[in-house]
């Protein structure tokens, strides 16, 4: 790692350093651009997370589809209001295995494409999963609070798993999501998406929470403070890796405090 290029095998040494290990579940939050030059690119991540927690263990990451949404879920000035009616008729709906997940990084788009690798059937809120709990995981996801306490977040929480940014921010920890679900009165909104059912299109409503992040950073911080996350400088970014049960714990507590 010291010239400044990351090989498969510095990668495992690092996420060994860092206490992941044989048999972990792992929900993993990665952008590949922070590491710097990595030999192999995203796959190379990826290996290098397979061969340490091995099939005994478990790995996780959001796949998320916001964008199949109808169109008068975008965001304000996105398209002419004159359009939505055509996105409507030709929009495509949610497909486990061939919709992309948007704003969730190159790591993610390639764990797709990996064997064995098994996806939640919900349109938003999809997740991926390999290994030992993949399919506990990601069968039976509710449509309606996706993210909420019957959902993959909750599963991971319930198997003890552990959480791992890497070369990514606390503000995009999807893991304290679950904490707003659980602990917090957040606003209720209706999302609208299509589905596929019997060779047609059709579109359903989905309730779910309005989710508020401005608060995740001063959460890592305090969890940092407290010395309850493992810091280690891989390439030219650093990775986190903390309990789940400590992120809820702790954004649980965060929140009910200062969100009064």
């Amino acid at each position: 790692m010291d010239n400044g290029v990351l090989t498969k095998d510095d990668l495992k040494m690092a996420f060994a350093q860092m206490g992941i290990r044989k048999g972990m579940l792992v929900f993993v939050q990665s952008s590949l651009r922070p590491f710097g030059w990595v030999v192999g690119g995203a796959q190379a991540i990826i290996d290098a997370l397979m061969e340490t927690v091995t099939y005994d263990g478990t790995i996780v990451m959001p796949a998320f589809t916001r964008n199949l949404s109808d169109p008068s879920m975008y965001k304000s000035g996105t398209v002419p209001r004159a359009c939505w009616p055509e996105i409507r008729q030709a929009i495509l709906p949610f497909n486990k295995r061939l919709s992309t997940p948007v704003n969730m990084g190159e790591v993610t788009v390639q764990f797709m494409r990996n064997e064995a690798v098994l996806r939640s059937n919900h349109p938003a809120y999809s997740f991926l999963a390999w290994g030992k709990y993949a399919k506990l995981i990601v069968e039976k996801h509710p449509l309606h609070f996706g993210l909420s306490k019957d959902s993959p977040l909750s599963k991971i929480v319930d198997l003890n798993g552990f959480v791992l940014l890497a070369g990514m921010n606390y503000d995009k920890c999807e893991m304290f999501d679950l904490a707003q679900y659980n602990n917090r009165a957040c606003p209720i909104r209706i999302l609208t998406y299509p589905i596929e059912k019997g060779g047609n299109i059709h579109w359903i409503k989905m309730l779910d929470k309005e989710m508020n992040t401005s608060s995740y950073k001063a959460i890592g911080a305090n969890m940092e403070e407290r010395g309850v996350v493992k810091i280690l400088e891989v390439g030219n970014t650093t990775c986190r890796l903390f309990s789940a049960r400590e992120a809820i714990s702790s954004a649980s507590a965060y929140l009910n405090i200062n969100n009064k």
